[in-house]
């Protein structure tokens, strides 16, 4: 067979390829649903465990404070609701975010230094438009102006804090939306 390229090149995109698809892979692995885990223990608790598992913190509507080890969480048999995530420094992804849906009392979700975060999670957040009132989205290196105008459709957002994001382009673009589609929510971008 004949070969075009120098066998050089050949290795070195054998050698990196294949690390590339298997984090990727275990990602999504770390970050699907467990729709059978789900029916048997409910949306919140395995939402939690999916945050916990990632290195997120829970806060749960009956605490003041915030739970950040997986090993620590209740007996299964014990139902318990998420009002507050702390997802700073996680590896939580967009595999990750339909765990949200049919979670009904996060109010408050802090999305900082979030690597593997990127546009397409920011749309998936819709699930929680008619509780949401605090988001924080900062530091997160792979969200655009795509993921950010998505934001529009949490009505319910009374703050929304943004913020250094190094391949964002058009600013102002963002912001003019925003404000244009959430009057009512104190937006702050730093």
């Amino acid at each position: 067979m004949l070969c075009i390229f120098p066998k050089r090149n050949i290795v070195t995109l054998n050698k990196y390829q294949p690390a590339r698809h298997l984090w990727h892979w275990l990602n999504k692995i770390f970050n699907s649903v467990d729709e059978d885990r789900r029916k048997l223990l409910g949306c919140d608790r395995t939402c939690a465990e999916w945050l916990l598992r990632n290195g997120a913190a829970v806060k749960w509507t009956t605490s003041t404070d915030f739970l950040n080890d997986y090993n620590a969480l209740p007996s299964e048999d014990t139902h318990l609701l998420i009002k507050e995530v702390d997802a700073s420094n996680s590896s939580i992804s967009h595999y990750g975010f339909p765990h949200f849906v049919g979670c009904k009392h996060i109010d408050k979700i802090t999305l900082h230094k979030c690597s593997y975060l990127e546009n397409p999670a920011l749309p998936l957040l819709k699930t929680l438009r008619d509780t949401l009132k605090f988001l924080q989205v900062t530091s997160c290196g792979n969200i655009t102006e795509e993921g950010l105008t998505s934001l529009s459709n949490l009505n319910n957002l009374s703050i929304l804090i943004m913020g250094d994001f190094p391949y964002l382009k058009n600013r102002d673009v963002v912001l003019t939306h925003l404000n244009k589609e959430l009057p009512k929510c104190q937006i702050t971008f730093k």
